[in-house]
């Protein structure tokens, strides 16, 4: 087939292309056919297409890795943070417990002082409760408990541990439930035995004031001495237990001084067992003139022999014959006071002998101006007699107080 019939049937021929490198005389030449020239042509294209391709891909793996890496990070940190934050809060709840631990450590050891106070105060107020007991303020068997009628609680030890005995059998709490419930009910209960034992002292020395008065009152006529007077003025309410207590010690000192003037005088009843008051004093008619004359004692007549007794503490100043008082006997008691008993039958003391209120002086008869066995009874102060009957009557009363 002819060359022009070839390109009219498969299109016109490429043609080949020719090389020519000239060096001086010297030429040369290629020829490339047209295939060779596409094939490297479209050879470079794919290399600078994956080249591009390569390095677009490194640079986007590069964004994907740090990518990655930078969530991680932010992870870690928030875990670290986390756990940072709960190690904080650990912290924090142990710090506050160690507080807390240490608050009622302190409390605990605030409480136990104050029990010891209490301890203290109480072993101080003892014996002023042995003496409100012994003057008749306090009943002894109440001493160291409460009564139903008002009585005082100064047991401050079975107070305290009464309060105590709840917590004591119960089983170790919280830290909070010790705070804030068991502490607390101890304080008040140690508080109220603090106040109830100043109450109670402030009371009984209230007590102890008014007796004063009464005993003052009744023995003030008798010729008593009353020294130091003046209405009870409580102490103020802030002032120190141990001002209370001087309080309540100085009413107590003042009834024993009291007491001990009430045992001198002679205000037992001078009436013998089985006896009749047969005259008083004053005036009467006279049984050996029958005129009127001072009587100045009672008679109480009954059984010869039958027992005379002293109507309080003193010394024996005259014991035998005293005329028409006949055998008799004067027992002086101090502050210009004395009493006389006379017409005896018999006489059992002596001079100078110490006696008490009670103490057997001799035997009732009918001895001296007398017409008949009893006793004559007078009380003389400053050696003027004086009616015996606000004696006795003193007498009464006083063993009410």
């Amino acid at each position: 087939m002819s060359s022009q019939l070839r390109g009219s049937v498969f299109g016109n021929r490429i043609k080949s292309h020719t090389i020519v490198i000239a060096r001086g005389e010297r030429v040369r030449h290629w020829t490339v056919p047209s295939w060779l020239l596409g094939t490297a042509v479209a050879g470079s294209l794919i290399c600078v297409v994956g080249g591009i391709g390569a390095i677009a891909l490194s640079f986007t793996g590069d964004s994907v890795v740090r990518m990655m890496m930078d969530r991680e990070v932010r992870a870690t940190t928030v875990y670290e943070k986390r756990i940072s934050g709960l190690r904080q809060e650990l912290d924090k709840l142990t710090t506050l417990q160690h507080i807390d631990r240490d608050q009622i450590s302190k409390e605990l050891q605030a409480l136990l002082s104050q029990q010891a106070q209490l301890v203290g105060r109480f072993q101080k107020l003892e014996p002023l409760l042995d003496q409100a007991a012994d003057a008749g303020l306090i009943d002894t068997a109440t001493t160291g408990s409460t009564t139903a009628d008002g009585g005082r609680d100064w047991d401050v030890m079975g107070s305290i541990g009464k309060a105590l005995s709840p917590f004591k059998a119960a089983r170790p709490d919280s830290v909070e439930h010790i705070r804030d419930v068991v502490l607390p009910s101890i304080r008040e209960s140690v508080g109220l035995v603090e106040g109830q034992q100043a109450a109670g002292v402030a009371k009984l020395s209230q007590e102890a004031s008014e007796k004063v008065d009464r005993m003052t009152d009744l023995l003030g006529p008798l010729g008593v001495d009353q020294g130091e007077g003046g209405i009870f003025v409580p102490p103020p309410a802030d002032a120190g237990f141990d001002a209370q207590l001087r309080q309540l010690e100085d009413m107590l000192s003042r009834m024993d001084d009291l007491r001990g003037e009430a045992e001198r005088l002679p205000i037992a009843d001078p009436k013998p067992a089985g006896t009749v008051r047969t005259s008083t004093f004053g005036i009467r008619s006279d049984p050996f003139l029958g005129r009127e004359a001072m009587h100045t004692g009672v008679d109480f007549a009954g059984a010869m022999g039958t027992p005379v007794r002293a109507t309080g503490q003193g010394r024996v100043v005259s014991a035998g014959d005293q005329g028409g008082y006949g055998l008799a006997v004067e027992i002086d008691h101090g502050n210009g006071v004395s009493s006389r008993f006379a017409h005896l039958s018999r006489i059992d003391v002596s001079v100078g002998q110490a006696v008490t209120a009670g103490s057997r002086l001799g035997l009732i008869g009918t001895t001296g101006r007398s017409t008949g066995p009893h006793l004559h009874y007078e009380v003389r102060v400053n050696g003027e007699p004086v009616n015996p009957q606000r004696y006795i009557d003193a007498g009464h009363k006083w063993a009410k107080l």
